[in-house]
């Protein structure tokens, strides 16, 4: 899908919008939060993302899901440790409402905050028209990565697939942002690219 200049352009291009939503996220709960650097992987399958995600294979996990549309399309799933969310919620200022309640508002809230941040900040550096967002949505909750590989995986559509890690310095929260590019929007990336290229 991408030659491997195109994919370091898109890395270094990710890795930009994806230290905005960081920054966005820390400054919400005035912590540090630390970013991995991004992995890109050409996928067919849930079976390659199951492959590039054996790390996180056994703990609880909570997975959302919000779709975006427009010349670079998509969906972004959040992939969310259970262990550590309650303790997130205190930090930013979730009190007064039952223990589930919380849980669903807080992750829903930062899978709007990281998302929208990520994909406007690759669309803003590739001089793309803005994506339109649908309303992020719980999409599995309470087994493992493999429970949710097996029942709820990416069929067999082609997608450029970009792994990231937020991680909240000193406290036990993690999570991992999945972002699935279309194969509809391929092109509309790779010309982006190879224009971004081109003008340096």
């Amino acid at each position: 899908m991408f030659t491997r200049d195109q994919l370091n352009a898109l890395q270094e291009i990710i890795n930009i919008a994806m230290g905005q939503g960081a920054d966005r996220l820390a400054r919400l709960i005035e912590t540090f939060v630390v970013l991995s650097v991004p992995k890109l992987y050409a996928v067919k399958s849930s079976e390659d993302i199951h492959q590039a995600h054996q790390k996180m294979s056994e703990q609880p996990v909570i997975t959302t899901r919000q779709s975006f549309i427009g010349p670079f399309r998509g969906e972004v799933l959040v992939i969310f440790g259970v262990n550590g969310a309650n303790e997130l919620a205190e930090l930013m200022g979730y009190v007064d409402k039952g223990e589930e309640q919380i849980k669903e508002e807080l992750i829903l809230d930062l899978t709007n905050l990281l998302v929208g941040a990520c994909v406007s900040g690759i669309c803003e550096q590739l001089k793309l028209e803005s994506s339109t967002f649908s309303s992020p949505g719980l999409f599995f909750e309470g087994g493992s990565l493999d429970a949710f590989m097996q029942g709820k995986a990416l069929k067999d559509s082609k997608a450029l697939l970009v792994e990231i890690q937020f991680r909240i310095e000193s406290h036990a929260f993690a999570c991992e942002l999945l972002i699935c590019i279309s194969d509809a929007s391929i092109k509309a990336v790779s010309d982006a690219v190879d224009r971004l290229i081109d003008s340096v």
